[in-house]
């Protein structure tokens, strides 16, 4: 985003407004860090749970727990939607890999719940298995090329600096 008068004006800040000359560029950013915003959410929820709570405390944890992984799953749906589209993800690609095999997508329609044992409910997971769901939209993620993916180094030189 720049100051100026090159491009289409996308808000107003300061009683000045802002442009963008790449419209296209502004809204890859933005989703970008809906994606990342979203996944800070959930890393938030689950580094600051207290070291003891009541049985209704720890509930409403999982409860938000499970929501915040939903809403990073509802941000990155659009885009493996339009993957599964161009034929980069199948539908397969869909169910985690960690039993119980859980369809991500109903998992988003349901806003974090997962079906119970029997099939007649949906029921909030306890959060490894909301945590496993959180791993498999990264993986997706990577998939698509938006996530970090480290690379291995073939080359066998090291580097000593003293």
């Amino acid at each position: 985003m720049n100051e100026g008068t090159d491009g289409e004006p996308v808000g107003e800040a300061d009683d000045a407004k802002l442009y963008v000359a790449d419209p296209d560029d502004y809204g890859k950013t933005r989703k970008l860090k809906a994606l990342n915003d979203a996944k800070d959410h959930v890393r938030k929820l689950r580094n600051d749970r207290p070291g003891t709570a009541t049985n209704r405390e720890w509930d409403n944890l999982n409860i938000r727990l499970a929501e915040a992984v939903a809403s990073y799953g509802h941000e990155l749906l659009p885009l493996l939607e339009a993957a599964e589209a161009a034929g980069t993800i199948g539908d397969g690609d869909y169910y985690t890999e960690e039993p119980p095999k859980t369809d991500i997508r109903e998992y988003l329609y349901t806003d974090g719940r997962v079906e119970t044992r029997d099939g007649t409910d949906f029921e909030v997971p306890p959060p490894h298995r909301a945590m496993a769901i959180y791993r498999h939209l990264q993986r997706l993620e990577r998939k698509l090329g938006l996530g970090l993916d480290l690379e291995e180094n073939t080359d066998d030189e090291w580097e000593i600096e003293t």
